[in-house]
């Protein structure tokens, strides 16, 4: 009985195409032309995206990828420099817990990198972040609170609703 020995090599080429994965399964690209990557507008990103995928949306006209549970465009672009912005966002009604969106005044970067980046005052009283309140991002309406749903956006979300007519006042842009 003969046997036939499969020969081994370090790279293997996708249809002599100049695209090939190496033991690893690392991709390599010898070619100067340029890669084509999926694309499609919003509305059609994919159902059961997982971190790592990564598109161009033809909507916002930038690559974005998913990571975290949610789409983030890839920045290549430099923050605006707007300056620290300070946005008053209404006043409590002892129900309420969702205040907001923020607006930076920069597209490209809407909010801050974390809460600690935001100064949060209830009528003159600073608000100690992830103790007091958390950052959040409403998608789609996915935003839970007494008044949802809230429009697309970053809304500061405390722990207790602020008190009948306590004015909620946000510092932010210290990362911009």
């Amino acid at each position: 009985m003969r046997l036939l020995k499969a020969q081994n090599t370090n790279r293997r080429t996708i249809y002599g195409r100049g695209v090939q994965f190496d033991v690893d399964d690392q991709v390599y690209m010898e070619s100067t032309n340029s890669i084509r990557v999926p694309k499609g507008t919003t509305a059609e990103r994919p159902a059961n995206p997982e971190n790592g995928h990564f598109r161009y949306n033809t909507t916002d006209n930038r690559f974005e990828v998913y990571e975290n549970g949610s789409w983030a465009g890839v920045r290549g672009v430099t923050p605006v420099l707007v300056g620290i912005t300070q946005q008053s966002l209404g006043n409590g009604d002892a129900t309420e817990t969702v205040f907001g969106p923020l607006a930076s005044g920069d597209p490209e970067f809407p909010v801050p990198a974390a809460a600690e980046n935001v100064l949060v005052l209830v009528e003159n009283v600073f608000q100690i972040s992830t103790t007091n309140y958390t950052l959040e991002q409403s998608v789609s309406g996915n935003l839970t609170g007494p008044n949802a749903p809230y429009a697309d956006g970053w809304y500061i979300k405390f722990t207790s609703a602020p008190d009948l007519n306590k004015p909620v006042t946000v510092l932010h842009n210290f990362d911009k």
